[in-house]
């Protein structure tokens, strides 16, 4: 009796090796690669060495059980079995979690339709990066962008066409952008980039960037499934833009929202101007630049 109770204690010591292998293989196929994968791997190779080990000492041991004191080893072996799977599974389940608060973290900081960050984030990062500018005394540029006559082109070829056309240009301008900056859609037609270390002139050079990015290629229509039969084979769009900095040497007066408010007015006077075209807002020192 005693034997059939310790072998029973080692195959169920086994077989939760056996489990644990199969949830750290899902695991694995979770985990990007790094050393914490590394070392998740090397276990996924001593697991089947150990579950060996488990099978391997029922034969070795058989008729040995006299007492009660023979199963503490076979014991020690199903409480072994039972630990490892306890760890791959709570790992496993960890790893789940993090991944869903990491996706619904993105999900509340992103625009679904442009991919872009949205407003809240943007707007947030903006207070502590005009925060992190007055400290280190570095420059601090927003550029802000609005596609020209927008709402013609939704009237004629519907809201599906303008969500195709929000998307292209939204990746036109990621293309455009440096790593260190960061983009949003500000809401509607509107979109605007945080340009950190960036003084007025750069920021004027990265407008027209995105600009011509924009207006330079013309996005094909034709063949996409929301295109209405009126609809062109290519269509030519611009973008307005309006560019305030935050100077190293202004003083503590600019927020987020002053700052903004001037690049928006910049945008304003781009588009009184004329459109397709960018305009600076007049930093602290009364200077100007337009182009």
């Amino acid at each position: 009796m005693l034997n059939w109770v310790a072998n029973m204690a080692i195959v169920l010591g086994a077989a939760g090796l056996l489990y644990a292998q199969w949830k750290l293989a899902q695991l694995l196929r979770e985990l990007p690669q790094s050393r914490v994968r590394t070392g998740w791997k090397t276990m996924l190779f001593l697991i089947p060495v150990f579950t060996l080990g488990y099978l391997g000492y029922i034969p070795l041991n058989w008729g040995l059980y006299q007492g009660l004191p023979d199963l503490l080893v076979p014991l020690i072996f199903l409480l072994g079995g039972c630990f490892v799977c306890t760890v791959v599974g709570l790992t496993y389940s960890s790893v789940e979690k993090i991944r869903h608060i990491t996706r619904l973290e993105h999900e509340s900081i992103t625009d679904p339709l442009t991919g872009l960050f949205n407003r809240r984030h943007i707007d947030r990062r903006l207070d502590e990066e005009i925060s992190r500018a007055r400290r280190y005394g570095h420059p601090l540029s927003v550029v802000m962008m609005d596609i020209d006559e927008f709402k013609a082109i939704n009237d004629r070829l519907g809201h599906l066409m303008g969500d195709y056309i929000l998307t292209t240009i939204a990746e036109r301008i990621q293309r455009v952008l440096r790593r260190s900056d960061l983009a949003a859609r500000f809401g509607g037609e509107e979109f605007i980039v945080m340009a950190p270390h960036t003084p007025l002139e750069a920021a004027m050079s990265l407008g027209e960037k995105l600009r011509e990015a924009v207006s330079g290629a013309p996005i094909p229509l034709r063949g996409h499934e929301a295109a209405p039969p009126c609809a062109p084979d290519t269509l030519t769009v611009t973008i307005s833009v309006g560019i305030a900095t935050l100077s190293a040497t202004e003083g503590n007066g600019e927020t987020a929202d002053t700052l903004v408010a001037r690049a928006d007015d910049a945008l304003y006077r781009a588009k009184q101007g004329g459109r397709n075209r960018c305009h600076a807002s007049p930093p602290a020192d009364g200077l100007s630049a337009a182009l």
